[in-house]
């Protein structure tokens, strides 16, 4: 007894050493054991969405662009994305009505996701424990502003539930393109659309999809695979 009794404080002098030592770099989990403490202490399983899901405001500019620049080489990770853990694999589906040009559009943009081999997104309805992205289009019709319109919006949802099992994360996010204007049913705006539902940020970078100005691009910038991976191959 008393040699049992001496290696579990041993053990428990080691784990706290070890957590001591490395509490910075486990933000995530030190989020999710406090999380989780709380599921269990309550024996129940809760449910915790994030609020960041908002429009991109990826707009059309008909002027030179001086706020963008060429080789900025950042492409910023969506807040609700940053220290969490999430499955590469998702569903996407339609929400009804959505027209045929649309689709055309997103099917191609969900091509150029799939094939950087980072995420894998195939059609079909979510079940509860798998990522989700929802693509439609809407309408909204707005003053031209500084030469600018809304071609369309999308983001993340962040969803944690907690149970005796652990946690579970996923992410059902949205893309949607403004078909009130016909520059917004293009490839680099579902692009883009796309990268913020899968949790990409606005990038400073012209040469990335996720400026926050058409400037047409449709295939992932070296920053853009970069940040990719840092939500996804963790």
């Amino acid at each position: 007894m008393k040699i049992f009794r001496r290696f579990m404080l041993v053990m428990t002098l080691a784990v706290g050493l070890f957590v001591v030592s490395n509490w910075r770099s486990l933000s995530y989990y030190r989020t999710a054991l406090a999380t989780l403490a709380t599921g269990l202490v309550t024996g129940k399983t809760t449910t915790t969405q994030s609020a960041d899901y908002r429009s991109s405001g990826y707009i059309l500019r008909n002027t030179t662009d001086a706020a963008t620049q060429t080789g900025a080489n950042n492409t910023p990770v969506e807040e609700a994305m940053q220290g969490v853990l999430l499955q590469k694999t998702y569903r996407y589906h339609y929400a009804v009505g959505t027209p045929a040009r649309v689709k055309q559009k997103f099917n191609t943009a969900i091509r150029v996701y799939n094939q950087t081999g980072i995420v894998k997104l195939t059609a079909g309805k979510a079940k509860a424990n798998e990522n989700q992205v929802t693509l439609s289009a809407y309408r909204k019709e707005e003053e031209l502003r500084q030469g600018t319109v809304e071609l369309g919006h999308g983001g993340p949802q962040i969803t944690q539930r907690i149970s005796w099992r652990g946690i579970q994360t996923t992410n059902t996010g949205q893309a949607k393109l403004n078909v009130t204007y016909t520059q917004a049913v293009k490839l680099s705006v579902a692009v883009h659309e796309l990268g913020h539902a899968l949790g990409l940020d606005h990038s400073s970078d012209r040469d990335s999809v996720m400026t926050a100005i058409d400037h047409g691009n449709t295939q992932l910038s070296t920053a853009d695979v970069k940040s990719l991976k840092s939500i996804y191959d963790k």
